[in-house]
């Protein structure tokens, strides 16, 4: 058998090894002996160098995985716009289709072709109008108004009596 590299001895056959005293050890004190030889205990700084490095490579892992999620995230977003789009061009579709078969159905009662066109259009335009109302009416939401009298220090308006 070659040496020990740590102490430079022989293990002895039959579970003992040489003590320091020159006298013979078992084999689970001779363990307990060497490993407290082998290496002091890690500093102070050691330690914080190992914590440290845990919670970077933590840091690492998370910001690695948000990346990946925000990636995720935006590939949903771009495929959810993509198929909004395509759902409106078939509710558009269907819309006109509505429109056709109930501008048909008034021209075989006996409506003039043309006034039931500028009929629908009409009925169609007042839609449209009131919906940018209701829209514009529903911007003032998009302000952020609460958070910023919260964060200018301002109190809250009082909510009129009924």
């Amino acid at each position: 058998m070659a040496p020990s590299r740590s102490h430079g001895a022989m293990p002895v056959e039959g579970g003992a090894a040489p003590s320091a005293e020159g006298g013979m050890m078992p084999a689970a004190q001779s363990d307990g002996a060497r490993a407290e030889t082998r290496q002091p205990a890690a500093g102070v700084l050691d330690e914080l160098s190992g914590a440290l490095g845990s919670a970077r490579a933590a840091l690492l892992n998370f910001l690695d995985l948000m990346s990946l999620e925000a990636r995720r995230a935006g590939l949903a977003l771009m495929w959810m716009v993509a198929w909004g789009f395509v759902a409106a061009i078939c509710i558009v579709g269907a819309w006109l289709g509505l429109l056709a078969a109930v501008a048909m159905w008034a021209v075989s009662l006996g409506f003039s072709p043309i006034a039931t066109a500028i009929a629908f259009a009409a009925i169609n335009l007042a839609a449209a109008a009131v919906l940018i109302y209701v829209c514009i009416g529903m911007s003032g939401d998009l302000l952020f108004s609460a958070t910023r009298r919260q964060v200018a220090g301002i109190s809250p308006v009082e909510p009129p009596a009924p």
